[in-house]
């Protein structure tokens, strides 16, 4: 009896003992836990989002590539016109003049380059009774560059180039003096309406008619 006292009492202090191990361990972290080094977090990782360089992508020189150079502004004085277009063709042509001088009868119609103002231009001619109107016309921006005035006689005679158009004009008479056309003009002459265009050929230019009703060219 006394042995088993004994024993109870030595495994009751062993018990005591161990709480108070289990507390001294506890309260000796100062009251929280102590993150190891592997727990510790970048400024990065600790928002959830990875840290990016911007970047910047550049040139193979490292320079800003230059822009194209602008093209020209218009055809040159030595245009073909077998194969030149304009921004303004002879149907806008037609409608400027008749905006500046309304109701006139068109009596002559030129393409050419004028030298003074640098430029492609439509020269047509449109009369009111007396009154004759060389309307300059830029090919380039359908503006007005001139409106010269003259006294004709009270019987004109319209030009219609719907009978045979300049590009036909054109293509009968280079079939038959191959070269580079220069210029060209419609109007009467003689009682017979033609074109009257000229053509370069080497260092020369030469003029070729084309008549509009039988559509025939012949050398000048």
């Amino acid at each position: 009896m006394t042995m088993v006292t004994r024993r109870f009492g030595t495994s009751l202090a062993c018990v005591a003992a161990l709480g108070t191990l289990t507390l001294s361990g506890c309260s000796s972290g100062g009251g929280g836990e102590q993150a190891s080094p592997s727990a510790a977090t970048s400024p990065s990782s600790a928002t959830g989002q990875p840290q990016t360089m911007a970047t910047t992508a550049a040139s193979p020189t490292g320079t800003p590539a230059p822009a194209p150079a602008p093209g020209p502004a218009g055809a040159g004085p030595d245009a073909d016109l077998a194969t030149t277009t304009f921004p303004v063709g002879l149907d806008r042509a037609l409608a400027v003049a008749d905006q500046t001088v309304p109701g006139g009868i068109v009596t002559k119609i030129e393409l050419t380059f004028d030298r003074p103002a640098n430029a492609w231009v439509w020269k047509i001619d449109s009369q009111q009774n007396t009154d004759q109107h060389e309307i300059v016309i830029d090919a380039q921006s359908a503006r007005v560059l001139a409106d010269d005035r003259d006294q004709e006689s009270g019987a004109p005679v319209a030009v219609d180039p719907r009978r045979l158009t300049p590009e036909d004009a054109v293509a009968r008479a280079t079939a038959l003096l191959p070269g580079s056309v220069a210029e060209w003009t419609l109007e009467y002459d003689d009682g017979v309406q033609r074109y009257s265009i000229d053509i370069r050929t080497g260092n020369t230019t030469e003029d070729v008619h084309v008549d509009v009703d039988s559509g025939t060219a012949t050398r000048d």
